[in-house]
């Protein structure tokens, strides 16, 4: 542990541009068969989670992305039931998702159990809702584990880290033929999809792949502080065709009295693509 309340932490985007924090301490550090795992007390945002040097979230910020991943979707679909989470291992799109009273079984899907272990300990409350009797916790390759499913989820949120690394597979055509398979009639997909102003080319890559499997794809967007240019991409997909409009009006508006990022105009406001986005979307008008 560093003391110096002068110590920053920056992580460099591409070589171009770098993001940083103040931090009073390193709280963590280890490395797992799959990547180096740390948390940093930082000055003024709370315990920040970094994974082979790249900022993951911060306890002051999460929310944003977290609701963004897990709200629009859930309240899109008539009855979430049955959810898989793909990565998320610090807990936050599990938290967001048992605050529909819908659901009664999460299955998240996370290669690294390390990171689990240590948002247990400094992320509490992300991490905080794991235990909850309806969560299942497997710690496998999910390329893997949706390989021969059929007619099982409700929802499927791909919370992933970059494609790069471990999380290369599961932005394949490969893997999202197994998720449309693994939906049940009516079922519904969010995927995080990189920053629109950092990796243009993945943004449209990723969207132009999801387009070419599901019937129905979308963009949408918020800001996001710890990420790199402090905006992110989602993608909705639906197996049949049903665009992200709130479905369960009164679920929508018991969601937004709890939240602090999600409320009935945003959901609509998330997909209102300024015009650079539209073209890496492939939605001119």
């Amino acid at each position: 542990m560093n003391p110096d309340p002068l110590q920053w932490f920056d992580e460099r985007f591409q070589n171009s541009s770098s993001i940083g924090y103040r931090i009073l301490s390193r709280l963590h550090h280890s490395q797992s068969p799959f990547q180096t795992v740390e948390i940093y007390q930082t000055a003024d945002f709370g315990n920040l989670l970094v994974l082979d040097g790249c900022i993951m979230l911060t306890e002051a910020h999460e929310f944003v992305y977290h609701e963004l991943l897990v709200h629009i979707p859930l309240l899109s679909h008539l009855k979430p039931q049955t959810i898989l989470v793909v990565g998320g291992g610090d807990g936050g799109t599990v938290r967001e998702i048992l605050l529909h009273d819908t659901v009664t079984h999460v299955d998240m899907v996370e290669i690294d159990e390390e990171v689990v272990k240590v948002s247990r300990r400094y992320l509490p409350t992300l991490a905080g809702k794991l235990d909850d009797p309806r969560v299942h916790l497997k710690y496998q390759d999910a390329v893997e584990f949706v390989k021969g499913l059929d007619n099982v989820y409700d929802v499927i949120l791909v919370d992933s880290t970059d494609p790069v690394g471990i999380g290369e597979g599961l932005f394949t055509r490969a893997f999202y033929h197994d998720v449309l398979r693994a939906l049940r009639p009516g079922g519904l997909v969010a995927v995080q999809s990189e920053s629109p102003f950092g990796v243009k080319g993945e943004v449209s890559a990723i969207f132009k792949k999801m387009k070419s499997i599901f019937p129905l794809v979308r963009l949408y967007w918020g800001p996001i502080p710890c990420y790199p240019h402090g905006t992110w991409s989602f993608v909705f997909c639906s197996k049949e065709s049903r665009e992200p409009k709130i479905a369960r009006p009164e679920a929508a508006a018991r969601i937004e009295a709890q939240a602090k990022y999600y409320n009935r105009e945003m959901h609509q406001a998330a997909f209102v693509l300024p015009n650079f986005m539209r073209k890496l979307a492939d939605r001119e008008s």
